[in-house]
């Protein structure tokens, strides 16, 4: 049988909108610095203390991390073959600006000395503030309390900022506060986990250039590989009634300004430290220490009070499209929020950065982008910001010539073929049986472009960008499959991996088939529309890739005639060709330390058994709903559910979806337990190195698209509600093709409410409604247990 991780105990105090620690213990640390994360999207700063961490080896990670932002190294390997992946690409811990040490007379404050009488950190979901109130009492026997609050400012790309007050309580004299840069950081190297580090060995930021001024001090530096520059800057702003003077300094790897003041009992002592990052992916070189300037110079005349006050505002606007109100369990509406809440600081919002894995929170998985945007968080975005979503897609065609390389360098005479694993578009995974060969990757991307164009209209978007990418992929994969004999002279696809990463190298993966064969349909589809409705832009496109008119047939022929594996017997989709005909995994014999497998058996032991690491052939049962009935939907979802070891964190989310959907509600709802709380509660036990992003995405498809059954198959918005036990009430809104609706679902009935749009005809369990703007419709069926 599968394996299913039971709900823990939770970590955090149930509260609707804030993360509270209530106090330090070091062994938490490591994993509180992934959980009290900030992020605008383009910077993201861990959860680490200002005045540093005092701790061993292995109880904390500094680290301070920009979107895109990257080193690269030549990878190397024992045994060569041609096509591998070239060189490695490591999201850069970059320049330390967090640094603000305290000392009470000769005491330097920190929390594994003196005495912590008072403590409290709390990550603020509605303001987009990490606080931190603590009193401390020095070695010495002064006490100070202390009270931090810190931001990564949504509205300014480059900008953090600090407010840090000091007010000594029973004493008077003398107090320094020490603001600096750090320039000396690095990353995590490879361990025994492949998901975790990189191999980057040592400093690979070399510092350039410093600057230090009264309150302002500067650091440039150049990455050696990658050549990418880096200016990081801070300005220090001192309120004080008390005497203070100011000093600045600088050594090899940082700058600082120190201020000493003549603190007097009771009374308060505030630095504000703004934060600018700034690179020459944005900017020309000889610009960067200018534009930092003004970043910052600009926020401390806004002052940090605005600064908080345009947080709140930017987050209020947030959470009024994108919240889930859960009435009746506190923890999961905490879990929800603060999945959502990370969503948005991790998502690039420029065009040309995209979401990593693990956000901008840690180092697993080395900053890269995966399939895990288009198929788990571009839904979110999608309903919520679709806004949001057209910048992530955008970010693919910034990068659609490095998979045009990719796929010619893979031997394929047209189209384009994706990295698997990327920051910069080249292919950076060393393990090609489960990154080169995840070619659906490719109608993954289209996927996620047909359903942002249904939901949202943007047909400049599908002329300007789309359709480009439809063309470049659907050619991949006609050069990619066959029409095979011995398969009817079905269209066959072989040698590929699909979702499921412990099935390997097989012909005909079932979910790769079926959206290959998407892609190629609505490619097709694409020309025929622009034909009529864009001919010039057509013809342009047409003449830029070289498109001939024989190939969108060619589209059309792979895709009506695509091959589907089925065994007749059974029922049952196969996941592949080869699937069925291994020998089921030994469930009963598996010892729990031995997962997930892929840390603890080679490879080829995994891929010559029937298991799977996650959702595969689920995965299609969802996406693709409208081809399947009911009863098919059920057999293979009971078939593979047996074989699922949930290993990946992006797998939970799909079976709970799909078991509200086939009736299981009390499956959905423990899968959705597993989900919405998996980073809080730390469910994997390694939180430590950034959170999951995909399985974040899937808490939001587990209410919308699970309890609630919301499909939009067919240009249609359909919804069949379903409201888990134990809970009073969730409501939540959606944006659809330019229209706001808000569905509230109750113990007795389902209200909904049109608030953006005229009117619009919706499905409830199969029922035809008409929504008006502002008059609320109700229903009183649910969708039946």
């Amino acid at each position: 049988m599968s394996r299913r991780r039971e709900a823990a105990k939770p970590i955090y105090p149930a509260h609707e909108w804030d993360i509270i620690e209530t106090e330090f213990k070091l062994k938490n640390n490591y994993r509180n610095e992934s959980v009290f994360a900030l992020g605008n999207g383009y910077i993201g700063m861990r959860g680490n203390f200002e005045e540093g961490h005092w701790g061993p080896s292995g109880t904390g990670l500094e680290g301070t991390y920009l979107n895109g932002f990257y080193e690269s190294e030549v990878i190397k390997y024992p045994e060569i073959a041609y096509g591998y992946a070239e060189k490695s690409q490591t999201m850069l811990n970059v320049t330390n600006g967090k640094i603000i040490k305290l000392y009470l007379e000769e005491d330097e404050f920190n929390l594994l000395s003196g005495e912590i009488l008072e403590y409290q950190r709390v990550l603020r979901l509605k303001t987009g503030l990490l606080e931190r109130m603590l009193i401390w009492r020095s070695p010495a026997g002064r006490e100070a309390k202390i009270e931090i609050r810190r931001l990564v400012a949504f509205n300014h790309k480059h900008l953090s900022a600090i407010s840090y007050v000091v007010t000594p309580l029973n004493f008077s004299g003398k107090i320094r506060l020490v603001s600096a840069l750090n320039g000396d950081v690095t990353n995590l190297t490879t361990g025994t986990d492949p998901r975790l580090g990189s191999g980057l060995q040592g400093r690979v930021l070399s510092i350039e250039d410093q600057l230090v001024e009264e309150n302002f001090g500067a650091i440039r530096q150049r990455t050696q590989h990658s050549d990418l520059v880096l200016v990081c800057a801070m300005k220090n702003h001192i309120a004080t009634a008390c005497d203070y003077r100011v000093e600045s300094a600088f050594d090899a790897i940082t700058v600082s300004t120190a201020c000493t003041v003549n603190a007097i009992q009771g009374t308060a002592i505030s630095l504000y430290k703004y934060i600018a990052y700034v690179t020459s992916q944005d900017y020309d070189e000889s610009e960067l220490l200018k534009k930092t300037r003004e970043v910052i110079t600009e926020a401390e005349a806004h002052g940090f009070e605005r600064l908080q006050a345009e947080q709140v505002n930017f987050l209020a606007e947030f959470w009024n499209h994108a919240d889930i109100v859960i009435k009746g369990d506190l923890l999961l509406q905490q879990g929800v929020r603060f999945n959502m809440f990370h969503l948005l600081q991790s998502a690039g919002t420029d065009g040309k950065t995209n979401i990593a894995a693990k956000g901008l929170t840690g180092e697993g998985y080395e900053g890269h982008y995966f399939w895990d945007t288009e198929m788990y968080v571009i839904p979110f975005f999608l309903h919520t910001h679709p806004n949001i979503s057209r910048k992530l897609l955008e970010y693919r065609y910034s990068i659609l010539d490095k998979a045009r390389q990719r796929a010619q360098q893979m031997s394929h005479l047209k189209g384009a073929l994706f990295a698997w694993r990327t920051i910069n578009g080249e292919e950076s995974s060393a393990y090609f049986p489960a990154g080169t060969a995840q070619y659906h990757i490719n109608a993954d991307i289209a996927f996620a472009i047909k359903r942002y164009v249904d939901a949202t209209s943007d047909h400049p978007f599908l002329i300007d960008y789309g359709a480009e990418i439809l063309f470049e992929t659907a050619r991949l994969w006609t050069d990619l499959g066959d029409f095979i004999p011995r398969k009817g002279g079905q269209f066959c696809i072989n040698g590929v991996t699909g979702p499921d990463e412990y099935t390997a190298i097989v012909d005909n993966n079932c979910y790769t088939n079926l959206m290959a064969k998407e892609n190629l349909q609505y490619a097709y589809d694409v020309v025929g529309w622009m034909k009529q409705n864009a001919p010039d832009a057509f013809q342009q496109l047409a003449v830029k890739i070289g498109l001939e008119q024989r190939e969108p047939e060619q589209w059309k022929r792979a895709a009506d005639e695509m091959y589907i594996p089925y065994d007749e017997e059974l029922g049952i989709y196969m996941q592949d060709d080869s699937f069925l005909n291994k020998a089921p995994w030994d469930f009963a014999n598996t010892p729990p330390e031995n997962y997930p497998l892929l840390i603890h058996y080679h490879p080829l032991v995994i891929y010559r058994h029937q298991v799977c690491k996650q959702a595969d052939l689920v995965l299609a049962l969802f996406l693709l709903g409208h081809k399947f009935t009911q009863e098919e939907k059920k057999k293979n979802y009971d078939f593979y559910e047996k074989a699922t070891t949930h290993d990946s964190s992006l797998s939970t989310c799909i079976f709970s979806i799909m078991a509200s959907e086939i009736g299981y509600h009390e499956k959905a709802y423990q899968y959705f337990l597993n989900t919405a709380r998996m980073d809080l509660d730390d469910y994997h036990g390694n939180v430590k190195d950034g959170v999951h992003i995909a399985n974040m995405a899937g808490t939001w498809m587990c209410v919308v698209n699970g309890f609630a059954g919301m499909r939009t198959y067919g240009d249609v918005l359909s919804l069949n509600p379903h409201l888990p036990a134990g809970w009073d009430e969730y409501r939540f809104k959606v944006h659809y093709k330019g229209y706001s609706i808000s569905v509230n679902i109750n113990k007795t009935q389902v209200t909904y409410e049109l608030f953006k749009g005229s009117s619009l005809e919706i499905l409830h369990n199969g029922e035809k409604l008409l929504l008006a703007n502002g008059k609320a419709m109700n229903r009183t069926g649910l969708h039946p247990v």
